[in-house]
């Protein structure tokens, strides 16, 4: 009982401690939460307004671009073989005052296999400045032995250049130190290149949340540094100073990744020159994709740690705490409210969420909304599934409970809506039966009242069964007797064909009844049926506080009349003249007489019907003819003869 009471607390309840034990074993996070995470950037930069875009970079990146490469410095060399380009930038930036310099290349191949010497400038230059230098390596390759020959084979000075993407393929993760297969600790090229730039020390882990598109950060072409750097050395000291230098191509056809940033603003055209020198800061590299060169996914990384604005993620306890709540609210408003009106407060506390994880978001904390979003918007339909299973259990068991009171047909009805439950009623054509139990009154003064009721209550529920089985509709119980409507309240065509089937099965098994029980020395009854057919109002009469669904007419007063006719003419069934009528085509039908019934002014005909005409046998088929023969005698006033055909 209480279960069935407090069925909404409990769902609530256990949807929230369901939802607070998912966030814990998914460690507060869900797929969802990245791409939740790209919009909160977005909504940050949105309501910021730019605010942070004015904040110097610790970070800069000197690009490989298509201009670069078209230039003649550089066009001289292979791609694979700049060298000779490299090594001059490493002293040109490294005298600007650079604190560290990243390589986002691969130095899988020396030239000086090729043509001896040609890599000596650049080995030059990462024998001077080793200490400050990482080059990039992948978890199977690492640069060439001149290379790593001229960082004295000093793992500090390598980094791991691959990025792992999230699930769904994008890059928001960056760690620190990653563990090979082996079971080996790697440095990545963002760690490795803080602890050479003596940066604040890098968490196992940082979740990339940038304030500005990714290109925004400094960015200048290999060729107008070289240049640069000839011409106006003191440019490149204001532009390099104190600063983190990751070098990396910037090709629209190679290495591009789509980061967490995929939806910021973009810097579309290049800005005006720094110096008359040509030194100018680049701009988007290609301004219509979401994706940006690795580079810069390794920039950002960089830029985050080093100007201390890492992003704290929300515990997964945290995380638990608003699952529960949004399930608790979610699931609250689908067991009070409709649902279009849980749906419009569920958008509006969604919106409430996004916008409060915003403002945690300006302060660099990200609260992963995936998984309380998720139980939020699924909370209305397990309510919703919970109310139509406890509601239908209900609505059932008040249906099995008012079907020992009321027709099971009108229990249905009012259960399937409650257009039913007002008072009126219309005409239909119905066929009405009454139905007594003879015996009842000499039998009630010579038994228990215990005894008598029950014995009433097995021969009514014979009639009951024979009723319902024909589709027809109990009424009410009078006493020892049962009023029955067949084409009310559902209609049917063959309501006095149905009528009378029920009415020859009642006397069958009564009979066969009150036979077995006679055998055993014990009591039963006999049944007296009449039946009519005709126009009648059906529908709920009564008051407001109490209704009553039956038929009320004449038709129904002439067939309460014809119950008491059988025991004059010594049959247990009588129809009158319309049923007959109706049911002429389906059963072979006697002709009582015609009398007079209380109520009714014109005399009336009656039937008694016999047995269906498919089963008739000769022997009754000429009886009911002798009986018409001998009927017409008897009206004719020529009772000799009728008597004689009888």
């Amino acid at each position: 009982m209480f279960g069935r009471r407090r069925y909404r607390e409990i769902t609530c309840v256990l949807y929230a401690l369901a939802a607070a034990l998912a966030a814990v074993l998914v460690g507060g996070r869900i797929r969802a939460d990245g791409p939740l995470l790209d919009l909160l950037i977005k909504a940050r930069e949105i309501v910021s307004a730019g605010d942070d875009r004015s904040e110097p970079s610790p970070v800069a990146v000197i690009a490989l671009d298509k201009r670069s490469l078209d230039e003649p410095e550089i066009a001289a060399y292979p791609r694979t073989f700049l060298a000779p380009v490299w090594g001059p930038l490493l002293d040109t930036v490294f005298e600007a005052g650079a604190r560290a310099v990243g390589f986002d290349f691969l130095f899988s191949y020396s030239a000086n296999r090729f043509k001896p010497g040609f890599d000596r400038p650049f080995l030059a230059a990462l024998g001077r400045h080793r200490e400050k230098i990482v080059l990039a390596r992948s978890a199977t390759t690492l640069p060439a032995p001149p290379f790593l020959a001229a960082l004295r084979f000093d793992e500090g000075g390598l980094g791991l250049g691959e990025i792992f993407a999230d699930p769904d393929g994008k890059f928001r993760h960056v760690r620190a130190v990653y563990k090979t297969q082996n079971g080996s600790s790697l440095f990545s090229l963002v760690g490795a290149l803080l602890v050479r730039a003596k940066a604040p020390s890098m968490p196992g882990e940082i979740v990339l949340a940038p304030r500005r598109h990714l290109e925004k950060i400094p960015t200048y072409a290999l060729v107008d540094v070289l240049r640069c750097s000839k011409t106006a050395p003191e440019v490149l000291k204001k532009t390099f100073a104190g600063k983190i230098v990751l070098i990396g191509s910037t090709l629209a056809e190679e290495d591009r990744r789509i980061s967490s940033g995929r939806f910021l603003t973009p810097q579309r055209t290049d800005s005006s020159p720094i110096h008359p020198c040509g030194l100018k800061r680049l701009g988007a590299s290609v301004p219509d994709s979401q994706s940006v060169p690795g580079v810069f996914i390794h920039a950002a990384a960089v830029e985050t740690v080093a100007s201390g604005r890492v992003m704290l993620t929300a515990q997964p306890f945290a995380v638990a705490a608003l699952s529960a709540a949004t399930a608790t609210a979610g699931s609250t408003l689908g067991m009070l409210l409709a649902p279009w009106l849980a749906f419009a407060v569920i958008v509006v506390i969604a919106i409430l969420l996004f916008g409060a994880a915003t403002g945690f978001l300006l302060a660099d904390i990200w609260i992963p909304l995936g998984l309380p979003l998720v139980v939020l918007a699924a909370a209305p339909v397990i309510a919703y599934v919970v109310r139509y299973l406890a509601e239908e259990r209900t609505r059932r068991r008040v249906q099995h409970a008012f079907s020992h009171y009321l027709s099971p047909m009108i229990v249905e009805k009012l259960a399937s809506g409650t257009s039913a439950l007002k008072l009126g009623g219309e005409l239909r054509e119905v066929t009405v039966m009454f139905a007594d139990l003879s015996g009842f009154t000499a039998l009630s003064g010579k038994v228990e009242p215990d005894f008598l009721t029950r014995l009433t209550n097995q021969y009514l529920g014979y009639i009951v069964e024979s009723v319902e089985a024909t589709g027809g509709y109990v009424d009410k119980f009078i006493g020892d007797a049962v009023m029955a409507i067949w084409g009310a309240p559902v209609a049917d065509p063959k309501h006095a064909v149905n009528g009378i089937r029920a009415a020859m099965a009642s006397v069958a098994r009564i009979s066969q009844e009150k036979q077995a029980a006679e055998a055993r020395g014990e009591i039963g009854f006999s049944v007296k049926i009449g039946l009519n057919s005709g126009s009648a109002v059906v529908g709920n009469v009564g008051t407001d506080k109490r209704y009553n669904y039956t038929a009320v007419g004449e038709t129904v007063n002439v067939a309460s009349r014809l119950e008491g006719v059988p025991s004059i003419y010594g049959c247990q069934i009588v129809v009158s003249q319309r049923t007959a009528e109706i049911a002429r085509d389906e059963f072979l039908m006697c002709e009582l007489d015609t009398i007079q019934v209380k109520g009714r002014e014109a005399p009336l005909t009656v039937f008694e019907p016999i047995v269906g005409n498919t089963k008739a046998t000769r022997e009754q088929i000429d009886r009911v003819s002798r009986f018409a023969e001998a009927l017409a005698y008897y009206r004719a006033m020529r009772f000799t003869e009728a008597y004689t055909v009888w």
